[in-house]
């Protein structure tokens, strides 16, 4: 008879969504801020708390923040803009669970070293450090699972591509997919500011036109190091609006234009802007689930599109996740030292 083999290994864990991960880790950096108070309290009080022990709970407070804005995201959302969204966000996670086990593993030692030698074979943290190796597991998971999208299709392939929607090809280029063409912008076409640009700089301005809509963007090149809408160093602002931006975030950004769209518009003003059609939508917005709307998160003109950036994302920022998704900078500087398509001043 063959012999009975016992697999005495842990189950794998469970499956979790990111908003429960998130969950979870909020609990946690709680409790690893309490077992620090709690240590504090017991072998120092009322004595002047060390500056070695007393930095960590900023630093704790720095991880709650940033939890709490990645909180702020839809994830059953955010597929339908961001290419592998639970990939990405389990990478900002495991970042942040691994600054919590750092945390604990240097109170631990500080607290050994300089007050109660006793203190690793009472382990104090040794639950939030087993939870916390959990979580990681379960995070890990999210690569294969996609529990946000199970379907694991492409964000340009899970809406229908109609108006009021983000474009197949905006969902493209954001996603490092560009298959947009370029042409140069008739001299006709050219209004008096691209006109003095010219005159002043030279160069010549050309067009990106999506490849799946009737939308394109205009951009001013100098040279051929910058002849594309990645490379252009074409800035673009509004003398009273705290942003900058470049035509490739516009591109990013753009709704469906149907190409044959023929809109007739009254004479009367008002009219004209309820039934203009809208051109671009608040990607900060729809990932943080709300939909596309009329003057709310979707606007018909660039100026309407960038007082909405200035007034309801420059203060409070948006999530880090979606600033270095988007290429945004604060002040002109990324995380990466890279190139921008939106400043934040």
């Amino acid at each position: 008879m063959a012999d009975i083999i016992i697999d005495d290994r842990p189950p794998p864990p469970a499956p979790i969504t990111v908003k429960q991960a998130i969950d979870e880790l909020q609990v946690t950096l709680n409790q690893i801020r309490r077992k620090l108070r709690t240590l504090i309290d017991w072998y120092i009080f009322p004595d002047v708390v060390p500056n070695s022990i007393k930095a960590y709970d900023p630093r704790l407070q720095i991880l709650q923040a940033r939890l709490r804005t990645l909180s702020t995201i839809d994830y059953n959302q955010l597929p339908y803009i961001i290419d592998g969204s639970d990939a990405t966000a389990a990478n900002y996670l495991n970042e942040i669970v691994e600054q919590m086990q750092n945390s604990a593993r240097g109170i631990q030692t500080i607290f050994f070293e300089h007050y109660d030698r006793d203190l690793l074979d009472r382990r104090p943290f040794a639950m939030i450090w087993e939870t916390l190796m959990y979580r990681q597991e379960q995070i890990r998971q999210f690569h294969a699972l996609n529990p946000s999208n199970p379907s694991r299709r492409m964000p340009e392939d899970l809406r229908p591509q109609e108006l009021g929607n983000f474009c197949r090809g905006a969902l493209g280029i954001s996603n490092r997919r560009d298959r947009g063409t370029i042409s140069f912008v008739e001299k006709r076409e050219l209004n008096e500011e691209n006109r003095r640009k010219l005159k002043a700089f030279g160069g010549a301005y050309l067009n990106w036109q999506c490849p799946e809509c009737a939308y394109k963007v205009r951009y001013h090149v100098t040279g051929s190091t910058t002849s594309n809408i990645h490379t252009t160093d074409e800035i673009r602002g509004h003398v009273d609006l705290p942003i900058q931006y470049r035509s490739s975030w516009l591109a990013k950004c753009h709704l469906y234009v149907p190409q044959s769209e023929k809109t007739s518009f009254s004479s009367n003003a008002s009219r004209r802007e309820s039934y203009a059609p809208l051109k671009y939508g608040c990607v900060f917005c729809f990932a943080k689930g709300y939909e596309l709307e009329r003057r709310e998160t979707a606007f018909t003109t660039i100026r309407e599109f960038a007082q909405h950036i200035a007034h309801e994302h420059v203060n409070p920022l948006p999530p880090s996740l979606l600033i270095h998704r988007y290429s945004v900078a604060v002040d002109g500087k990324t995380v990466t030292l890279g190139r921008w398509d939106l400043n934040l001043l």
